[in-house]
């Protein structure tokens, strides 16, 4: 039998060589195999999960209410990925759409799982930060309108925010949220108070993480219903419930989803301008041709006036064209 000897003396076997390389061999795929098997279940875990969010997505409509909220808990400490892309002339796909994937902290291989699969959503509105991580996500809907509803604009946030109250100007929109009952959503009289929370403030050079200005606009009913939010240095306009979109979002989210808003807008009024023709073959005057015009730019921050004074013609005409913002239905 060959032997091996070191300088040492010790004497060492071809056979008992090849017992700890085949030895080692088989623990290394025992433990491939092990990991394997973990993200096997993992890649399972994460599709079920993503399909859990459709699934209160899709259940989570605003109707004739104002708003809703929910929450969704995880068993550990998870990461949701949020990907947007642009309206396009795809024909698959002409309002854009949205992604939503998991990555879970694992104890075995790296510290996060990535999971390669992607549940993907063309028409669903969905405003968060490109990276949500914790526990639990928490999700209010808001409905967006231009006149008529375009859709329901959903928020999804793991992170605590707390609004500094400002006398007597966000009052509607501190209203709002407190209404909701978010558990990540505190209020507070100053920064201060609000400890190591994301803070929110109103009013031009405000000391808040997020700082939320007002602008004034044709047709506005409330302070703060148009104007800019700053983020992390980017600054974005908004209409209407569009504010919470920028608040609660990435800016690259926000700018993503108000492009795919407008493209929408503008196949709604496509849609409400030949009822209109159909309408006035019955000599019904509906009266708002030219705003619908108009809204088919596809610019909901430009024309958002626009949408307000077409629905203050709309209420008042003999044939309403869509139930509106300003009756019944806001």
């Amino acid at each position: 039998m060959g032997l091996i000897k070191n300088r040492g003396g010790f004497e060492m076997s071809f056979s008992m060589i090849f017992s700890l390389i085949a030895g080692g061999i088989i623990l290394f795929l025992a433990v491939y195999a092990t990991i394997k098997l973990v993200n096997q279940g993992q890649e399972t875990t994460y599709i079920e999960a993503a399909k859990s969010i459709d699934n209160y997505l899709g259940n989570l409509v605003t109707g004739i209410a104002e708003g809703a909220s929910t929450k969704i808990s995880f068993r550990k400490e998870t990461r949701v990925i949020f990907e947007c892309s642009p309206p396009s002339e795809d024909i698959n796909s002409p309002f854009g759409k949205q992604t939503i994937k998991f990555s879970e902290e694992s104890g075995i291989g790296q510290k996060w799982y990535n999971s390669t699969n992607k549940i993907t959503r063309k028409n669903k509105y969905i405003f968060a930060d490109n990276v949500e991580q914790g526990k639990k996500m928490f999700i209010f809907i808001k409905p967006f309108y231009m006149g008529f509803k375009v859709d329901d604009l959903i928020i999804m946030s793991s992170n605590n925010y707390c609004f500094i109250r400002n006398g007597a100007g966000p009052s509607r929109i501190i209203e709002d949220l407190e209404n909701l009952q978010m558990e990540n959503v505190h209020f507070a009289d100053s920064r201060d108070a609000c400890g190591k929370n994301i803070t929110v403030c109103f009013g031009y050079g405000c000391d808040g993480d997020i700082q939320v200005s007002n602008d004034q606009c044709s047709g506005c009913e409330y302070d703060y219903e148009a104007g800019t939010v700053t983020k992390e240095g980017e600054t974005s306009s908004y209409v209407g419930n569009l504010l919470y979109g920028a608040i609660f979002s990435s800016k690259n989210i926000y700018d993503c989803n108000v492009a795919r808003l407008g493209k929408k807008t503008a196949a709604l009024a496509e849609l409400y301008s030949e009822k209109m023709r159909l309408v006035s073959l019955k000599g019904c005057d509906s009266r708002i041709e030219t705003e619908l015009n108009s809204l088919s730019s596809e610019n909901i921050i430009g024309e958002y006036s626009t949408a307000k004074e077409m629905d203050e013609y709309n209420a008042l005409a003999n044939c309403k064209i869509y139930p509106g913002e300003s009756y019944g239905n806001a």
